[in-house]
Parts: C-alpha cells; sequence; structure tokens
C-alpha cells in the first residue's frame, strides 16, 4: 500500500507528515539502513503496512548515494509501531546541513522511543565487520545540528550493551564523523588511532545526537567496508599499527552475513523497549 498525502511545509516538530503518511499516530523505533542491510527483514516482515517516499516528508532529501533509496516503510511489530527508512542523505552530498537531521527530527516528534542507525565505515584496524558505536568524535568541525541553547546527547549505554552481545556483532568501539567524501588518508589514520578512534563514518552521528538530544534513546551499528591500511611515516608507526591490528585480529571470528545481524540487532532493540 502506497500513500502520498498532498501539500508540503517547511518544518515538523511534531512529526504530523508521518501520521499523515502512515495512518499511525506513533512508531517506537526508527531504523535508518540501506537497503543491501535490510534484505534480511524484508524477508522476515514481509510487505510493510505503508510505504512513502522519504523525499516527501519536510525537509528531506532524496538520498543520492549509491545503493540508497528514496523510502519509507512502517511496520506493526507486536502492537509495537517500526519505522525503516531505506536511505539516508549525505552532507557531502552538497545540500543544506540540516536536511541530514530532519528526518531525526520529525521522528523525535512521533514520539520514537528508540533508533538504530547502520551506516557503512572504514575500519581504522581489523576489528571485525559489525561495530557497536559506543561514543564518537565528531570531526567536522562544525556543530552537528543547530540549537538555541548547548544540550546533552549520547549514546543509549543499555542499547550498546545490548548490541554487543548480538551473534556478529564483533567489536564495540569510537568511531569518528568526518565531512567526506574522501576516506582518511594515512596521517589522519595513524593520528585517529592514536585519540582511541576504531573506525571513520560520514553520516548517522549527527542524526544520533539529535534524535538523543529529544530523548530518544539511540544505538548505531557501524558495517565496515574498507579498512585503513595507514601508518605514520617511518618504521615507528608501521609496527604500531601492525600490533594492534594483530591484536585485534586475535579476537575475530567467522563473520556473519551482515543482513542477518541487522535484523537479530533490529529484534534485540524491540526486546529492550518492547
Amino acid at each position: 500500500m502506497t500513500v502520498q498525502p498532498a501539500g508540503t511545509w517547511d518544518e515538523d516538530p511534531g512529526g504530523v507528515s508521518i501520521l499523515l503518511s502512515t495512518g499511525r499516530a506513533r512508531h517506537d523505533l526508527l531504523v535508518v539502513a540501506e537497503p543491501a542491510l535490510l534484505t534480511e527483514i524484508d524477508r522476515a516482515w514481509g510487505e510493510p503496512d505503508v510505504r512513502v517516499r522519504l523525499s516527501y516528508l519536510p525537509g528531506v532529501s532524496a538520498p543520492g548515494g549509491t545503493g540508497q533509496e528514496d523510502a519509507l516503510d512502517s511496520y506493526d511489530r507486536g502492537g509495537l509501531g517500526v519505522l525503516v527508512a531505506r536511505g539516508r542523505t549525505a552532507a557531502y552530498e552538497g545540500g543544506p546541513a540540516h536536511r541530514t537531521t530532519a528526518l531525526a527530527r520529525i521522528a523525535a516528534g512521533t514520539g520514537a522511543r528508540a533508533a538504530l542507525l547502520v551506516t557503512r565505515a572504514c575500519a581504522l584496524t581489523e576489528a571485525g565487520d559489525l561495530l557497536a558505536v559506543g561514543d564518537h568524535l565528531n570531526l567536522t568541525g562544525g556543530p552537528l545540528f543547530t540549537a538555541t541553547d548547548p544540550l546533552d546527547a549520547a549514546w543509549d549505554p543499555d542499547l550498546f550493551v545490548r548490541l554487543t552481545q548480538v551473534d556478529g556483532v564483533s567489536a564495540a568501539g569510537v568511531v569518528a564523523l568526518v565531512p567526506g567524501p574522501t576516506r582518511p588518508t594515512p596521517a589522519e589514520s595513524f593520528i585517529m588511532r592514536g585519540l582511541g578512534v576504531d573506525a571513520v563514518v560520514m553520516d548517522s552521528v549527527a542524526e544520533a545526537m539529535a534524535l538523543s538530544s529529544r530523548g530518544v534513546r539511540v544505538a548505531g551499528l557501524a558495517c565496515v567496508d574498507h579498512t585503513s591500511a595507514g601508518t605514520a611515516p617511518g618504521p615507528a608507526g608501521r609496527r604500531a599499527a601492525g600490533h594492534r591490528a594483530a591484536a585485534s585480529r586475535a579476537g575475530t571470528g567467522p563473520s556473519r552475513p551482515a543482513a542477518q545481524v541487522v535484523h537479530e540487532a533490529v529484534e534485540a532493540v524491540l526486546a529492550e523497549i518492547g
């Protein structure tokens, strides 16, 4: 079933556009992930109750990145409403910065209690394929979103622990948000490793903090699709990077399909808030 209500507006702090689009007054969980990581959910959950365009929502741009869809699905899972965004707009696409957090602001306005944001990442160690996000560094040089006063916002510690218990989540750690679209250089990778960064991402952090600042419990999964081999100039830097990578590899086991892990992570979050 596809619903496309008429009319547009600039901001939607109460999440009215979600109500009009889906016919559901409240959604308990927001999931954001690209379609390639949602195939197991598609198989297990079947067709959504409603599918609408993401770009129908106020301030939300149609995703332009490879593999992203301009689609937002609404499901009922045992009485809990779940919104699944099948794409996102990255800041490096060049649009207004506020568009990267527009969906987060709208979802928070609907009364969402939790969110799981799944993103692609460039690992700075060889810790595994899927990392639970425990904290982040903002290295973009700018605010994550606009506000009138300083705010407290953080990744939810209980959801973080729940994700680390999902079979296939091979590590937990800190991600660094960078502007993109280029991956970190060898020197940048070396410096960030020294700061305790495990992986680099180009989205999700701003959305997570916008949600958290509005009272939504937020968890994140970083799906590693690239590993930086960068080291500092000279043999000392190469030895340090090699020792850390070897230690990381020692604790990793066979990987599971990412889409299967994402599905189980979503179910784990639902169980936590249900």
